[in-house]
């Protein structure tokens, strides 16, 4: 079989699993069914953004009365060429109308590119918005910046340094209020604690669900999200927030 004949095998059969087997049906089973994916790691290194995301986003759902929308929820694969993959075979389902994105894999240009439907990449990975359907929910400001990013907010952060005394960076991510932090992990399925990132993955699930149920354009909105109000232009999150951080005695806390 020629490699681009089973490649498109391959997409169609993935399409088929992730349609049957991820999706969690979040609302009554009557009307048009539309669906909200997230691509992220929920195998291997960074699995801990995927399943803080994931939390987020169960949230999201749990707390919105739409109707008629389902969440799916996608592993990356753990590489670009897998997110790739996965992401094309999101875009063959039609009820497919937006997905999230965390993580270095999924936020990858080369996935980017792979995309046909609004993509709000959530956080900053190391990459700039690289297409036109893809949204920056970060400061802009973070996407010129090389470096690791959102990356050292992780846990095992603690288990690779020596020290973290020295150890700083910037992000759009804040850390929880204390009532979110309650709504996160009341859900029965054991969620992590909640990450610098797991208010923006909320807010980027309440826009979607507004997106779809009032059928508008993100580009055209003005959502207001935890931390402040949430509108794009050419892509990039207007007036973001950029906050510090640095570790002491092994927690995250703003840099004043």
């Amino acid at each position: 079989m020629p490699a681009r004949v089973a490649d498109r095998k391959f997409v169609y059969l993935l399409f088929l699993s992730l349609t049957i087997v991820l999706t969690a049906c979040t609302a009554a089973d009557t009307g048009v069914i539309q669906k909200i994916a997230l691509l992220a790691p929920f195998e291997g290194q960074y699995r801990e953004i995927g399943y803080n995301a994931h939390h987020a986003l169960l949230l999201a759902f749990a707390e919105s009365a739409t109707q008629n929308i389902y969440y799916l929820a996608v592993d990356d694969g753990g590489s670009v060429a897998s997110a790739t993959l996965r992401i094309r075979a999101l875009n063959l389902d039609p009820a497919v109308k937006l997905i999230i994105a965390l993580g270095p894999f999924a936020t990858h240009p080369d996935v980017q590119g792979a995309n046909e439907r609004p993509l709000i990449l959530v956080g900053n990975w190391g990459h700039d918005r690289a297409d036109a359907d893809s949204y920056y929910l970060a400061n802009q400001s973070l996407a010129q910046q090389k470096g690791s990013g959102d990356l050292l907010m992780l846990a095992q952060v603690r288990d690779l340094y020596v020290s973290l005394d020295n150890i700083q960076f910037a992000s759009s991510g804040s850390l929880p209020s204390a009532d979110f932090r309650l709504r996160y992990l009341a859900n029965p399925l054991y969620p992590p604690e909640p990450n610098l990132l797991a208010t923006l993955s909320y807010d980027a699930a309440r826009l979607a669900l507004v997106t779809i149920q009032e059928w508008m354009d993100i580009s055209e909105m003005s959502f207001q999200g935890l931390y402040g109000e949430i509108t794009f232009r050419d892509g990039y999150w207007q007036n973001a927030p950029l906050n510090r951080f640095r570790y002491e005695a092994d927690q995250l806390v703003p840099v004043d």
